[in-house]
């Protein structure tokens, strides 16, 4: 049980999530740059992973790859109505 919590992905975004909080906290004029560093770190990882399960799929006939790609479409779709409903004006 131990061992699915303390997943390599987990340990990632604990770091970079604790990362993010301590330039909120000190640095606050580095929070942008730093997410889109971020940003920038996880497209090539992502990219890879979708390789990976595409060759999986071709190998053993699964859909692991259609699911990642739903999944995708899916947070995208939630990101756009959560950045509508938060939208502010500055003026």
């Amino acid at each position: 049980m131990i061992k699915r919590i303390l997943s390599p992905a987990t340990i990632a975004i604990l770091f970079w999530g604790t990362g993010l909080l301590i330039i909120n906290g000190y640095y606050y004029e580095y929070l942008r740059p730093y997410l889109y560093v971020s940003i920038l770190l996880i497209i090539p990882v992502t990219i890879w992973s979708l390789i990976q399960k595409r060759k999986n799929d071709k190998i053993s006939g699964t859909k692991e790859f259609q699911h990642a790609i739903y999944r995708m479409l899916i947070m995208s779709i939630v990101m756009i109505v959560i950045f509508f409903v938060t939208k502010q004006n500055h003026i």
